[in-house]
């Protein structure tokens, strides 16, 4: 029986197509409280068909599913062209980037363009996954554990199963990527199989500064003007590869109103977690790592203006932390909404009144609420000394290495199967590499991370706590950090060796204070990290039968939450209420002149020289960048916008700040995505940096698209 939601879902499809719009123009579209990130395997066919007229056929589907690439690293990107091109964003890219760069260039800053292929370059460690196939192996990961296990005991069953079914996948092709990706928190298994492209190179990156124009104050916002782009080519075999699923240019992109699919790979969100979950990231979770974001970007920041040779080094880990800071504070946002929260708690009661309402259900799912919430209440507790008893002190590398140092030899001496999972024989190798590289530490770093580590610390501990007594000693937090650092030896491989080499004895034996922090930190760490195991083992086992009772209510027409797979999200071309009045579904070349202008061209509003020298040739009203209401999250960065016909009219790059309270509960009356036009892509190229080779070959011979 379906819900009174979907009830008024059926009426609302059944009205006239004007009716329809004015309903969407006044409030949300009933339905879609768990959002629209659409699997390919079970696509929403009849809600497209009612709700935009448009019903893609299977090979469709298929086409978009084989142009659309994961992109190592978490991002999306996809096949623009039969010869390998690919698609993503500058911010994706700048990994790669960086390693092709050589000595005495700076891409990241100046760009990079190959006119010739012979001068594409290397991007190292990257790779890009096509998805080939999906089957579902519920069955048989749920049958692999006993129905009374105990909920450590059920993981280990379902892990152990898991990794089964991908080594079977990963056997039985060449170049496969296999992954079973867990859907709706353990309702359902899907086995993804996928081609993996090793050999990528770039081809063209335009100077970070436009890429990344406003800066941080725009980042998340909108009206935006970035030129949010790269493009790199995947080889087989020393050539380029042969992609006949690619997507085509639109050579009109496109009008307000217009409907717009997004193909990506969203990489987390959060709305079938319950209320008490939510409760806990809103107290505990997310103010605790806002406060620690706030002190290490500021760290990091102090540190670059200090040494212009380090900031240039911290470009990419400032960039980073900035960016997660400002979507956890939006993320934070919808929690302490109390109108959001008081519709996702209407969901919650209206599914759980579903589940009672049939005694069956209630018997196997009813309790799994309870469980949760007694989780989270356990989290809640142990919250503080889970984040300070640790040897991960804001990213410090020598705290890192001084506790692998303190357990290397303990669980060394253990059987294999019962140590702790970095020192298992399977991951001993990279351990190993990590701990005894005799590669430089920047202990300036290590001083100032520490600091803001025992600042924080400090405030939060009570003065008895083991850890911050051995910490301090009755110093300063800067006094500590700089006694730690200048009088340890752990700095240098060599001195790490011998101390594992002596064995558990010369561990005991050592008066370096790093490792006299460590051996207080190491049981306490021990303890908690086992509690935090347990608990993760006992909330999965609970999510898990949340998800069976959901789908037993409401079945798959509800979108399973983000897990980095690939998905479709539908949407529209639409303006938004903002600030009194409405944001244009466009911004225009023109638009990024005057933002700049009005700034004085200062930082982060000033424009690379060649964009100054090139204002001329540019049309100043072609579309730059613009929104629609596609449902999307962090990991979807590159995805392409594509039209009915699959034929790209733009490039994902952010949200607006009204779109981040979504990772929770889905709405789309001011939520956005934000992305680099279609038409602004080619235009810049062709206008500002002379790329025509590669607008050629975006705009270039268009194969028929597949039938729909």
């Amino acid at each position: 029986m379906r819900s009174p939601r979907f009830l008024v879902l059926a009426l609302l499809l059944a009205l006239p197509a004007g009716l329809q719009a004015q309903n969407l123009l006044e409030g949300e579209y009933p339905g879609l409280e768990t959002g629209k990130m659409w699997t390919f395997d079970v696509p929403p066919r009849e809600y497209w068909a009612k709700r935009y007229n448009f019903t893609p056929t299977d090979a469709w589907l298929d086409h978009v599913r084989l142009s659309a690439l994961r992109y190592g690293g978490g991002c999306t990107a996809s096949f623009v062209s039969g010869d390998g091109m690919v698609m993503t964003n500058h911010h994706c890219a700048r990994s790669c980037i960086e390693s092709a760069t050589k000595p005495g260039e700076d891409f990241l800053t100046n760009g990079f363009y190959a006119a010739r292929r012979e001068d594409e370059r290397v991007c190292q460690g990257l790779y890009l996954d096509q998805l080939q196939q999906i089957t579902d192996v519920t069955d048989r990961v749920g049958q692999s554990s006993a129905p009374n296990a105990d909920a450590k005991t059920a993981s280990a069953q379902r892990a152990k199963a898991i990794k089964a079914i991908e080594d079977e996948c990963n056997a039985t092709v060449p170049d496969a990527a296999c992954q079973v990706v867990t859907m709706y928190r353990g309702g359902q298994y899907k086995l993804y199989r996928f081609h993996r492209y090793k050999d990528i190179r770039l081809v063209f990156a335009p100077e970070g500064q436009i890429a990344f124009f406003g800066g941080d104050p725009d980042n998340f916002t909108y009206p935006r003007w970035n030129l949010d782009m790269s493009f790199v080519r995947a080889y087989v075999d020393g050539q380029p590869a042969a992609t006949p699923h690619h997507f085509l240019w639109s050579r009109e992109g496109t009008k307000e109103g217009d409907l717009t699919f997004v193909i990506g790979n969203p990489g987390s969100t959060g709305r079938l977690e319950t209320m008490a979950r939510l409760e806990y990231l809103r107290d505990v979770q997310y103010p605790a790592q806002l406060a620690a974001l706030k002190r290490i970007i500021a760290t990091y920041h102090a540190l670059a203006q200090a040494d212009e040779a380090r900031g240039k080094a911290l470009r990419n880990t400032i960039f980073g932390l900035e960016n997660t800071q400002k979507a956890t504070i939006g993320y934070q946002s919808g929690l302490l909404d109390p109108v959001l929260m008081a519709r996702k708690k209407a969901w919650e009661s209206e599914f759980t009144a579903g589940v009672n309402a049939k005694p069956e259900l209630k018997q196997k799912y009813g309790g799994a609420w309870k469980a949760v919430a007694e989780v989270t209440t356990r989290r809640r507790q142990i919250d503080v000394r889970r984040r300070y008893h640790t040897g991960n002190a804001y990213g410090s590398r020598l705290m890192q290495l001084s506790l692998l140092t303190v357990r290397y030899p303990v669980e060394m001496a253990k059987a294999d199967t019962v140590r702790l999972a970095p020192f298992m024989e399977q991951n001993k190798a990279g351990l190993e590499r990590s701990l005894f590289a005799d590669a430089p530490i920047d202990l300036e770093q290590e001083k100032a991370l520490l600091a803001a580590f025992f600042t924080a610390m400090q405030g939060e501990l009570p003065a008895s706590d083991p850890v911050l007594k051995q910490a301090l000693q009755g110093r300063t937090p800067e006094a500590a950090a700089a006694a730690l650092v200048d009088g340890t030896q752990l700095a240098a491989a060599d001195a790490r060796k011998v101390l594992t080499d002596g064995g558990v004895a010369a561990i005991a034996g050592s008066t370096d204070p790093f490792i006299q922090l460590a051996r207080v930190i190491d049981p306490l760490e021990r303890a908690i990290a086992k509690e935090v195991a347990d608990l993760n083992d006992r909330e999965a086992q609970a999510n898990e039968k949340i998800a069976r009772a959901l789908l037993a209510v409401y079945g798959d027409n509800v979108a399973p939450d983000a897990t980095f797979s690939l998905r479709i999200s539908d949407g529209e071309v639409r303006r938004y209420p903002m600030n009194g009045t409405l944001a244009a579904p466009y911004t225009s070349f023109n638009g990024l002149y005057e933002r700049a202008g009005a700034f004085g061209e200062q930082p982060p509003f000033d424009l690379p020289s060649r964009w100054k020298e090139r204002r001329d040739s540019l049309a100043p009203d072609t579309p730059f960048n613009a929104v629609s209401t596609n449902d999307i999250i962090g990991g979807n960065s590159g995805s392409p916008v594509v039209n009915r016909d699959a034929e790209v009219v733009g490039l994902i790059f952010d949200g607006n700040i009204e779109m981040l309270p979504n990772r929770f509960l889905f709405t789309e009356r001011v939520a956005r995505s934000v992305w680099v036009d279609s038409r602004a892509i080619v235009h810049a190229l062709r206008r500002v940096y002379d790329a025509h080779a590669l607008a050629d070959e975006l705009e270039g011979t268009r194969s028929a698209a597949p039938a729909m």
